[in-house]
């Protein structure tokens, strides 16, 4: 009976735990599903409310969605801890209390969250901007509260933190609406430099895209031949099919009057 009466008593206790903690373990699962749920239609509410108004900039709507997204998070964190009966306010005395550790462990990562938040602040660059940071040459396509999202011209996406894009020179050229566009020839030193120069400057001329040659001259010189260089400047989105093209062009003439030189060469 005894041994009987142990059984009881462990099985009445099991009984106990899981009706009393099985009911918070499920409330704490339905919490989190739902705080997930809640944070992502938050997120959805916050792009659509700043979407409204052309004033506002994207880069400013996602950090501003991210963010109260996060701080659902926290709250559906906090809401699961005292549904298992853990006052919230100990906690965050706890936090409070490894604050100084936490943020000597995570120096890198609260640069970051300041550089998101400069960033956001004093906007050097917007979200569809294409820039030149940290070896990475791409289109922004989202500024979150610690690190940025590059489309690579690869077309790889790139994860950049934040410290990068703030503490490091950053170029974006996709501000301006013109580009200086470099073109290189090189050619045999018997070529007439001047007959060259003339004729890169009438193929450049033909072509209605170049806003203007900034300068044309020799470049280098070595035993067998010189580098002549163009500089020209276009509209931004047609640089590299101008580059293409005015190549194409120069290279197709040069080709062309290669054997009127080696006739009148021959007859000399």
């Amino acid at each position: 009976m005894g041994l009987e009466q142990h059984w009881a008593n462990a099985a009445n206790i099991l009984v106990a735990l899981a009706t009393t903690y099985g009911v918070r373990v499920v409330g704490a699962i339905i919490v989190l599903i739902v705080g997930w749920w809640g944070s992502s239609l938050l997120h959805a509410f916050v792009v659509r409310l700043c979407g409204r108004s052309e004033r506002i900039d994207r880069t400013i709507t996602l950090f501003l969605a991210n963010g109260a997204r996060y701080t659902a998070l926290i709250l559906t964190f906090s809401a699961v801890l005292s549904t298992f009966g853990i006052a919230t306010t100990s906690f965050v005395a706890v936090l409070g209390a490894l604050g100084i550790a936490i943020g000597l462990a995570l120096q890198g990562t609260l640069s970051n969250l300041a550089a998101g938040i400069m960033l956001v602040l004093f906007r050097p660059f917007h979200v569809a901007d294409r820039i030149e940071a940290g070896g990475v040459i791409g289109v922004v396509r989202e500024v979150n509260l610690f690190y940025s999202e590059i489309d690579s011209d690869d077309n790889v996406r790139v994860i950049v933190p934040n410290g990068k894009l703030w503490g490091e020179i950053v170029k974006v050229p996709s501000r301006n609406e013109t580009e200086r566009v470099e073109l290189r020839f090189t050619r045999p030193l018997s070529d007439d430099v001047e007959t060259a120069i003339a004729r890169v400057r009438e193929l450049v001329s033909h072509d209605k895209r170049v806003t203007r040659m900034a300068q044309i001259g020799v470049d280098s010189v070595s035993d067998t031949n010189y580098v002549l260089v163009a500089r020209l400047w276009v509209p931004r989105h047609d640089a590299m099919q101008v580059h293409f093209d005015v190549n194409h062009a120069v290279m197709e003439d040069f080709q062309r009057r290669a054997p009127v030189r080696d006739e009148a060469r021959a007859a000399d």
